[in-house]
């Protein structure tokens, strides 16, 4: 039988080699429960070795720049945002939020898709630069860097003039019962106003997202109109988003390429 010492060893071996692993899938690995698994992995992150998320854990590493995540995790990004996409219509003013995922967006949009496309993202402006049909409005305010966004009291003054079809809204942090947030309040006022502002309103959220926690909330769940969300989120966290939000479009997106 393999020692407690042995196992851990083993998970955290896992985690470093693999990002991100499924307490499932861990239990089967190395033979012994789920409940068992989710013991060490409640340890191992007080202990600072890994961080415990939704179903298995993760790689704890220090907090990306927006770079860095832009390019991280990209086929994931890629299959959420196909259905993002999809919500777009034609004639549509779009506000996209600043985001890694909302940047695969963009990158997936075609030249007169939508009428016009609002975006607090130098970077999301930038992927859509060889435009024609589709105008692209730049908000202004503040540049920070670790958000890739615009923020600030310029930012918000234009966003509350502006009334958008449809909002693609970034979500740090999404909890069933509390519903969306950030771990920035001045760019949780901003996604507040993003989300009063549009007539429809739309959002993708990437597995460790699910039950996460972040301090601010900017928006209730049942301000969405439609959620993306991976081919293998968990069963319970989808299964108790369709009983407390029925009116809510949940789409899963394709299985993402690896």
């Amino acid at each position: 039988m393999q020692l407690a010492e042995e196992r851990r060893q083993s998970i955290i071996d896992a985690v470093d080699k693999e990002g991100r692993v499924l307490a499932a899938e861990l239990a089967q690995r190395l033979n012994t429960s789920e409940d068992t698994i989710r013991r060490d992995l409640r340890e191992l992150d007080a202990a600072g070795l890994l961080r415990r998320v939704h179903g298995g854990a993760m790689r704890r590493t220090s907090v990306a720049s927006f770079g860095e995540r832009a390019e991280s995790d990209l086929a994931r990004k890629a299959a959420l945002a196909q259905l993002l996409r999809d919500c777009i219509r034609p004639g549509d003013t779009v506000l996209i939020d600043a985001g890694s995922t909302n940047l695969a967006v963009a990158r997936l949009l075609e030249d007169g898709q939508a009428a016009t496309i609002v975006t607090n993202s130098p970077q999301v402006a930038l992927a859509l630069g060889e435009f024609r049909r589709t105008r692209v409005v730049l908000l202004g305010g503040t540049y920070h860097a670790a958000q890739g966004a615009v923020l600030g009291a310029w930012t918000l003054a234009e966003l509350q003039q502006l009334r958008a079809d449809l909002c693609i809204v970034g979500i740090c942090a999404l909890d069933p019962e509390r519903g969306l947030a950030t771990a920035d309040a001045e760019e949780a006022g901003i996604k507040a106003a993003m989300l009063s502002g549009s007539v429809r309103r739309a959002a993708a959220v990437l597995n460790e997202r699910l039950a996460d926690s972040a301090p601010f909330l900017f928006g209730r769940l049942a301000e969405l109109d439609h959620l993306v969300l991976e081919a293998d989120a968990p069963a319970d966290i989808i299964a108790r988003l369709r009983q407390a939000h029925p009116g809510l479009d949940i789409k899963l997106a394709a299985r993402a390429r690896t």
